[in-house]
């Protein structure tokens, strides 16, 4: 649990006392009140285009909608006589990044600030008794907000897709109660705190491609037919095809061919030639371009996050999977998945409010949890709205993705190869299920605390059972038929597994390589374990003498609770970095970068990848071969793709050593500085 605290932010009250002692000239006055429409006391619309507004102290009432979508303003100044903010008041002002909150108010309403994107702070005078629904939802960069004591109502939803947010209040007090909560659920949607501060554009971060948001300009037209719904448009550059847009209600997502990108820098100049001369050592980290698309077979983990320029998805043949939050909180309508894709990521499409129709080819052999959580699509479905599903079942291509029904007795129906993570999770009243022999894979926590299930019969067929499947049920022994080749963490919880024939793999999921996920990986509380990291390793590398330095105090992880080892080793296996480096550079990785693989794991063994908000801090010795250098660290992402990390020489005891620091585990690939 966040440590939490009632601060006023020093900038916030410095900018409050600077703005409201300003004087303002009559002319200045006169203008500005001509932008502001009223009603009484009420501003209805702000019409100026001003980037700094102060209200009026004459405005009681912020309306409804009064500045809403303004792409001009930074900075607003509400007067001590402002009461309240009504709903939708500052809704999509993505520039919004400063507001003063007067002492007068008393209530934000539903949806005031909602997808004011640049909003990084925020404090609640004392008067503010209510904050209504998703009041501050989506407001990604959001880090900070003082709730005081005062305030007694707070909604559920109000800092929905907040990911960075730390709440700061009094112990005891509604928001600390808020506040906790908050951070469980959190911790329910692990991903979001990973997602980095850019990613809500959508587009690829080379400046100067086509991206998701940008429909590229082309004078040709799309081969093959078109009519007024779709169409595909090629994307030219200097002449070499990049790629293809699909084009559905003049909005677009852009699939890029990778290998053919030129590489640009920072500043968008293009560099010729392939790395030399591109990255040296003092090249600004995230210099390096990231994709939407990898290789062409990968959509990106966030790639088309919080995008509001998409409509209906139809995504190219040859993608067979789609990344985590890739297309979250979007504002797709539909999606056409082709065939070949065969996996769908932790929450790929959750909370896309306006996403409706869904269609996955027979292909699709796994569905993580929450991938389409608080979808149009499924909550129709769950509310009984949704006219193309006749029973409790929703299903599409073979995937069963949501279940409606409250009955003791289940029987899945048949034809339903997969069942996605969570789909009957929770579900008390089940006390006996029946699986389908069409069934091949029993997906993440898909009857997870069903905790009167006391009857499983598996189909025939079934091959995989993932991690947490029938965790919680009643039952002390499960048999399971010969056709199950993998078992997961904890899949049947204490129940006693019988095998008809051989013992099955035992497996686990991405989730359970998150570092929050403990109780995922079954290991104990905490306790009173001294928090530490030990390396090995090391001495193989190294020597025993260099080692001994470097085996314990010198790697620490932020926020540890309990023990954990590092494993350091050289890898043999370059495929992945040299992909990478092929990839942005079209080139091989430099002559001198040695490759480390870095294994943090804590009692249960289990490889720990996503460190989530928490960061670990690594000091190596320098090779020998490097010594006296400049040095590059680069490692690779989720998905394979190319990270500059920065790195800084440090003394230990005499020994030439390199530090960094990182929340995501990889292959780690360290060079001289010119390359």
């Amino acid at each position: 649990m966040r440590r939490k605290r009632r601060i006023l932010s020093v900038l916030t009250i410095i900018v409050t006392l600077i703005i409201m002692l300003l004087p303002v000239s009559e002319a200045d006055a006169e203008s500005s009140a001509s932008d502001f429409r009223m009603e009484g006391s009420t501003l209805v619309k702000y019409r100026g285009s001003e980037k700094n507004v102060t209200i009026p102290n004459t405005v009681e009432v912020i309306g409804r909608s009064a500045f809403e979508d303004n792409k001009n303003v930074e900075l607003v100044v509400l007067s001590n006589s402002v009461k309240r903010i009504e709903p939708y008041a500052f809704w999509g002002c993505e520039n919004l990044d400063t507001v003063v909150l007067g002492r007068g108010l008393s209530e934000v309403g539903d949806y005031a600030f909602t997808k004011c994107t640049g909003l990084e702070q925020m404090t609640l005078p004392a008067n503010v008794t209510a904050v209504g629904i998703q009041a501050f939802g989506d407001c990604i960069k959001l880090r900070d907000i003082s709730i005081p004591n005062e305030t007694k109502s707070i909604h559920e939803t109000a800092f929905d897709g907040c990911i960075q947010l730390t709440i700061h209040c009094e112990e005891g007090s509604v928001a600390d109660d808020f506040a906790q909560a908050f951070y469980e659920r959190q911790k329910d949607m692990p991903g979001y705190g990973e997602i980095p501060e850019d990613s809500s554009s959508g587009t690829v971060s080379d400046p100067s491609q086509p991206s998701a948001s940008e429909p590229p300009a082309s004078d040709s037209v799309g081969s093959g037919t078109s009519d007024s719904n779709e169409s595909s448009v090629p994307a030219e550059v200097q002449g070499e095809l990049l790629g293809s847009t699909h084009v559905v209600g003049n909005r677009a997502v852009v699939m890029v061919n990778n290998m053919q990108l030129e590489v640009y820098g920072s500043e968008g100049g293009q560099e010729s030639g392939t790395a030399a001369g591109v990255i040296s050592a003092d090249s600004p980290d995230g210099e390096i371009p990231k994709y939407t698309i990898v290789d062409g077979k990968i959509v990106a983990d966030q790639a088309y996050y919080n995008n509001s320029e998409l409509s209906n998805v139809v995504l190219p043949t040859g993608i067979q999977e789609i990344g985590e939050f890739s297309f979250a909180r979007s504002s797709a309508v539909s999606v056409v998945l082709p065939d070949g894709v065969e996996h769908i990521g932790f929450g790929a499409f959750y909370h896309c409010d306006e996403l409706r129709d869904v269609e996955l080819p027979d292909t699709v052999m796994c569905v993580e949890p929450k991938a389409f959580s608080l979808t149009m699509w499924v909550e129709d479905f769950l509310k009984g709205e949704s006219v193309s599903a006749e029973d409790d079942f929703l299903v599409t291509g073979g995937v069963l993705a949501a279940y409606r029904g409250n009955a003791a007795e289940v029987a899945v129906p048949e034809g339903v190869r997969v069942i996605a993570g969570e789909v009957f999770q929770n579900h008390t009243e089940i006390e006996s299920v029946s699986l389908p022999d069409s069934l091949l894979v029993v997906g993440e926590g898909a009857f997870e605390g069903c905790s009167n299930l006391s009857r499983i019969v598996l189909g025939k067929n079934v091959e995989e059972i993932k991690d947490r499947a029938f965790l919680g049920n009643t039952m002390s022994e499960v048999s399971v038929p010969s056709s199950v080749k993998k078992v997961g963490l904890q899949a049947f919880g204490n129940s006693l597994i019988a095998y008809e024939s051989g013992e099955a793999e035992y497996t686990y999921e991405p989730s359970a390589t998150r570092l929050s996920n403990s109780d995922y990986r079954g290991v104990s509380d905490a306790g009173e374990q001294v928090p530490d990291v030990t390396v090995t390793g090391l001495e193989a590398l190294f020597g025993t003498s260099v080692a001994d330095n470097f085996s314990t105090g010198k790697i620490s992880l932020e926020g540890a609770d309990r023990s954990y080892t590092l494993n350091v080793s050289q890898t043999e296996d370059a495929a992945a970095m040299e992909a990478a480096f092929e990839r942005v550079f079209q080139d091989a990785v430099p002559d001198d970068m040695l490759l480390y693989d870095l294994e943090l794991t804590d009692e249960s063994n289990i490889p720990l990848k996503r460190l989530g908000k928490q960061t670990l801090s690594v000091v190596l010795p320098v090779p020998d071969a490097l010594k006296g250098q400049e040095l590059m660290l680069f490692a690779l992402d989720g998905n394979g793709q190319l990270e500059k990390r920065a790195v800084e020489l440090v003394d230990v005891d005499g020994v030439e050593a390199f530090r960094f620091e990182t929340n995501y585990l990889s292959v780690i690939g360290i060079c001289g500085g010119g390359m």
